[in-house]
C-alpha cells in the first residue's frame, strides 16, 4: 500500500496522536522548536528544519553513499512501503528503505517537502545520493531553484556541473547560505552564474558581502568596482589566484585606497594579498617602508612590474628573504628578471644565481632579430643579449 500523508501533519502538536509522536522524536534526540504555517497552504512546517541550523555546522554530507548502505546489496522496496508521496513517515524509514523506495523524481518534484521534515544528516545524504543517480550530469535549473536549503547539502563539485540563469535563484541560495560555511558552495555558485553571462546587481553583491571573497574573481572588473571595501580585509592571497590582470588592477587600486590611512608594516600586511595588481612605481614606493615581502608574495607580482627593478631595489624589497631568489631562480618571474641582470651584480649578492648577462655582453630589443638573423639571441620576450665583437662584426658585414 503507498504511503500517504493522509494523518495529521507534522505542523502541530496540540492532539495526544501529535503529542505522542513529539515524545517519540525526542527519544530520538530531535528537538522540534515551535512551528510556523506555510504561507498560504495552511500547512504546518516546522521552522528548524527550513533552517537546519544545528545540522549546518557538521560536516559536509559524504558523495558517496552512506556508510549504512556501502557494501550491501540492493534490496527491494518491502511491501506496503512504497513511496507516492513525501510526508513525515519518510523520517522513520530505515535508510535501506529509504534507498529502496525513494524515487529520485519524486523528490525533485516535491523538494518542499523534503525541505519541512527532520531528516537526519545521514537519511540526507541517501536523498542526495538518489537525486545525484536521476541527474548524473548536474541538477536541472528547475530543481535549483527551488533547492532551498536542500543546498546545504550540495558540494563545490555538484555546483559546477549546473547551469544557473537565475538571480533570483542565486538571492535565495545565497540568503539560505548566510551564517553557515559554505563559502565554497557560494564561490561556485557565483561562478556558474556568471560564467553564464549573468549580471550581479548591488543587491546581490552586498549580500556577497557577508562571505569569505573567495568569489572575487568571478565578478567582472565592473561588479569589483562596486565591491564594499570592509571585503577586502578578508582577503587571503590565495583567495586571488584565478584573477586575471584586469580584476587584479581593480581590486590593487581599491585596496590601495581603503587602506591609505596606514603605513609601514601595517599597510603593507593589508595590500600584500593585491599586489599583483601592482605597477613598477608602486613596488619602488614600498622601498623607504623597510616592508620584507616574502618569496610567496614576490612570485605573484606582475612580470612587467617587476622586470625593471634593479638589484638593489629588490635587495631592499625582500630584505632578508632575498636568500629566496636562489630557489626561484629556474621560475618565472624570477627567471625573466636575473636574465635583465648583469651577472657580475647577481655575483655580489652572494647567492650563486646564474642566467644574467655575461661581462661583456649588452641587451638589444629583439626588434634588430631580423636584421642580425646570423646572431643567436640568449633571452626570452622582450630583450636578447650578444657579443659585443658579434655585433661589431655584424654590422661590418651588412
Amino acid at each position: 500500500m503507498a504511503l500517504q500523508s493522509s494523518g495529521p501533519t507534522l505542523g502541530s502538536f496540540r492532539t495526544p496522536t501529535r503529542g505522542s509522536l513529539l515524545l517519540l522524536l525526542l527519544s530520538l534526540r530531535w528537538a522540534l522548536p515551535s512551528t510556523a504555517k506555510t504561507a498560504g497552504t495552511g500547512q504546518g512546517v516546522t521552522t528548524s528544519w527550513l533552517q537546519r541550523t544545528s545540522w549546518a555546522q557538521q560536516p559536509e554530507p559524504a558523495v558517496v553513499l552512506p556508510r549504512a548502505l556501502q557494501g550491501t546489496e540492493k534490496k527491494a522496496c518491502p511491501s506496503g512501503k512504497e513511496v507516492h508521496t513525501v510526508d513525515e513517515g519518510l523520517v522513520f524509514y530505515e535508510d535501506w528503505e529509504l534507498e529502496a523506495c525513494v524515487s529520485g523524481a519524486l523528490l525533485a518534484e516535491q523538494m518542499n517537502l523534503v525541505n519541512a521534515l527532520p531528516f537526519t544528516n545521514e537519511q540526507l545524504a541517501i536523498l542526495k545520493h538518489k537525486l545525484d543517480q536521476l541527474y548524473p550530469q548536474g541538477y536541472p535549473e528547475s530543481l535549483i531553484q527551488n533547492l532551498s536549503y536542500f543546498f546545504l547539502e550540495v558540494t563545490p563539485e555538484d555546483i559546477h556541473k549546473w547551469n544557473v540563469t537565475s538571480l533570483e535563484t542565486v538571492k535565495s541560495l545565497l540568503k539560505v547560505s548566510k551564517g553557515r560555511k559554505m563559502d565554497p558552495q557560494v564561490a561556485a555558485l557565483i561562478a556558474r552564474y556568471v560564467m553564464g553571462g549573468g549580471q550581479l546587481d548591488k543587491v546581490t553583491l552586498d549580500m556577497l558581502a557577508s562571505f569569505h571573497p573567495t568569489y572575487l574573481c568571478s565578478l567582472s572588473p565592473e561588479h569589483l568596482g562596486f565591491v564594499q571595501e570592509d571585503v577586502l580585509r578578508g582577503v587571503r592571497p590565495q583567495d586571488l589566484d584565478a584573477c586575471h590582470p584586469l580584476q587584479m588592477d581593480v581590486l590593487y587600486h581599491k585596496a590601495h585606497i581603503a587602506f591609505r590611512n596606514m603605513s609601514g608594516s601595517m599597510y603593507f600586511a593589508r595590500i600584500k594579498p593585491f599586489l599583483g595588481g601592482a605597477s613598477t612605481e608602486d613596488l619602488q614606493a614600498l622601498i623607504p617602508q623597510n616592508v620584507s615581502m616574502d618569496m610567496a608574495t614576490f612570485k605573484r607580482l606582475r612580470k612587467e612590474a617587476l622586470l625593471p627593478l634593479t638589484i638593489a631595489e629588490v635587495q631592499k624589497l625582500l630584505g632578508p628573504n632575498l636568500e629566496g631568489l636562489k630557489a626561484e631562480e629556474g621560475n618565472s618571474p624570477v627567471r625573466d628578471w636575473i636574465f635583465r641582470q648583469q651577472q657580475n651584480d647577481l655575483d655580489s649578492l652572494g647567492l650563486g644565481l646564474h642566467g644574467g648577462i655575461p661581462n661583456g655582453y649588452m641587451v638589444l630589443d629583439l626588434s634588430f632579430r631580423e636584421a642580425l638573423s646570423g646572431v643567436s639571441h640568449l633571452v626570452g620576450p622582450g630583450s636578447a643579449f650578444i657579443m659585443v665583437p658579434a655585433l661589431l662584426l655584424a654590422l661590418n658585414l651588412n
